[in-house]
């Protein structure tokens, strides 16, 4: 084979595995745009009253006594954010105890989180999961003094952290990828929602719909690799 009838060889090739790629890429598109939205359809318990959230706690922390293990809690916090500002202070709080319940507590009129609260996130048999986990827990600390923060974070489980354990490959994992990633799901993160007015009550069905979400993924995700992870040690 002389020289030139190779290199028009290897351009065919080249151009070949080029075509296969751009096909694979069209093809791993179209398959996340079919992907369904996770959504959570269950209870929302929106509470606005510093009774309610006493309340509301009371009968968390009456299920974490009663638990055989630890209770696990699907946990998220939204806050509003400007680009002339920055963040501003934590406003919601999400607490998922199980996947079709969603407590929705607003804090942003709160000079302090209710004693209840704290003794909840601190409980013993309480464990918190989320992405990112750990940092949500440190603002909330640095907007509203008065609780143990360490004794809190000790409760945290970061998915993103357990997903590095758990999976066989180690990345920074967002929500938004482990939902895509672990689950063949979308989550909706539509900066209209995601940077919307938090701290103004009372707060929309789609700022409640997006905020549910949120805290019910966290204990999918949660469970999902737990579930990967037992898999995982009885291989």
């Amino acid at each position: 084979m002389t020289d030139n009838n190779r290199m028009r060889l290897r351009s065919s090739v080249s151009l070949e595995e080029r075509e296969k790629e751009k096909l694979q890429k069209q093809k791993e598109k179209e398959e996340f745009r079919n992907r369904p939205p996770i959504q959570f359809k269950g209870k929302k318990i929106y509470i606005r009253e510093f009774v309610d959230c006493a309340l509301a706690c009371d009968n968390l922390i009456k299920l974490a006594d009663e638990a055989a293990d630890v209770l696990v809690l699907g946990f998220d916090i939204e806050w509003p954010f400007s680009f002339q500002t920055g963040p501003g202070k934590a406003a919601l709080i999400q607490i998922s105890p199980d996947l079709n319940t969603c407590y929705l507590i607003q804090i942003s009129d709160l000079k302090k989180i209710p004693k209840g609260l704290t003794v909840l996130l601190a409980h013993p048999k309480i464990r918190i999961t989320g992405v990112n986990i750990k940092n949500d827990i440190r603002k909330l600390s640095r907007d509203f003094s008065g609780f143990d923060v360490e004794k809190i974070i000790e409760n945290c489980v970061d998915s993103g952290v357990l997903a590095n354990q758990v999976l066989p490959f180690q990345q920074r994992w967002s929500m938004e990828k482990l939902v895509t990633f672990l689950l063949k799901m979308t989550i909706c993160k539509d900066n209209k929602v995601r940077m919307s007015k938090w701290h103004v009550s009372p707060l929309s069905k789609e700022q409640l719909d997006y905020a549910a979400t949120d805290a019910y993924a966290s204990l999918v995700l949660y469970n999902e690799l737990k579930k990967r992870e037992e898999q995982k040690e009885n291989k």
